[in-house]
């Protein structure tokens, strides 16, 4: 058997590495639902310090004129610039060199394990930023941002609620979007805490339906097409004013909300450390921006 050093512990561990972490990248995640709920953006590139967006808006008002008149009203365009800038995490995980002795001595490969414990580590961190932001480095999050405007439910607390109360609550929701906005906004994605998510998916329209409140939205209203779009996460249980229920709608569109990854979690090459070996890993990342705030709404209080 050989002895066991730095230098074959590396080569050993390095053996594993491609079959470990090609498996760590297969697999998905319960709860981690940024991507899913987000459009999530990579351009920005690995090292970008900062996402930079430029917004522009128009002001202007024609009126009658003479034939003869030099007195013509102009247009004017106003643009603003708005940066965002970009944070580095990491976390990794690491063997000592007993462990790879061990494992080279009984001919067991390495398991992916630690790896996927250092994926899951980063991903739940990466969810937590996309949710609910991080004040202390003054990142705002999907479900709690101040610029989406928030309001009460007409009728709230859903688990007394009527199947008729629910449905106007969502309703209206949606309907404030677009009349806020002058029928420039029309929210396509509704959002629910689970126990919510679960009662309208279940409960009868009426006492004589065979149709589901959440069907019959599907249905009847003119903001959303499909149950896909009805969607369900645990961070919107007491996320509301007063650790209330908040629900949101809003447009699943990058150019209304997008969350920007410019560097998705990724292993560095092995490094040696004491009696054993480090692989770090690393991600960047931004705020979640709504780059229309218009386009989405909370409602608290179901």
């Amino acid at each position: 058997m050989q002895k066991m050093t730095i230098d074959n512990g590396l080569a050993f561990l390095e053996s594993n590495r491609s079959y470990i972490e090609s498996k760590v990248y297969e697999k998905k995640y319960n709860k981690i639902t940024y991507a899913d709920l987000i459009p999530v953006s990579n351009e920005a590139g690995e090292w970008a310090e900062s996402i930079t967006y430029y917004t522009m808006d128009t002001a202007g008002a024609a009126k009658w004129i003479g034939d003869k008149s030099f007195d013509v009203p102009l247009a004017e365009v106003s643009t603003g610039k708005v940066s965002v800038p970009v944070r580095m995490g990491g976390v990794g995980y690491g063997y000592s060199l007993e462990e790879l002795g061990t494992a080279q001595m009984v001919g067991r490969p390495l398991t992916e394990m630690k790896a996927s414990g250092a994926r899951r580590a980063s991903e739940e961190f990466i969810q937590n930023v996309a949710m609910t932001g991080d004040a202390d480095v003054g990142f705002e999050g999907f479900i709690n941002n101040s610029n989406v405007p928030t309001g009460n439910a007409t009728n709230g607390t859903w688990s007394t609620a009527t199947a008729a109360e629910i449905l106007q609550d969502i309703n209206d929701l949606f309907s404030s979007v677009n009349e806020d906005t002058n029928d420039n906004e029309m929210a396509d994605t509704l959002v629910l805490p689970i126990a919510q998510w679960n009662l309208i998916m279940s409960t009868p329209r009426s006492a004589d339906s065979d149709t589901t409140i959440a069907q019959y939205v599907v249905a009847n209203s003119p903001f959303i097409s499909s149950l896909d779009r009805i969607k369900k996460i645990t961070e919107l249980k007491g996320a509301g004013v007063g650790a209330t229920d908040r629900m949101m709608v809003y447009t699943n569109d990058p150019d209304k909300v997008v969350f920007h990854v410019p560097m998705p979690y990724k292993f560095l090459p092995t490094q040696p450390k004491g009696l054993g070996f480090e692989v770090p890993g690393m991600f960047r990342v931004a705020s979640v921006e709504f780059r229309y705030p218009l386009s989405a709404a909370y409602s608290d209080g179901i």
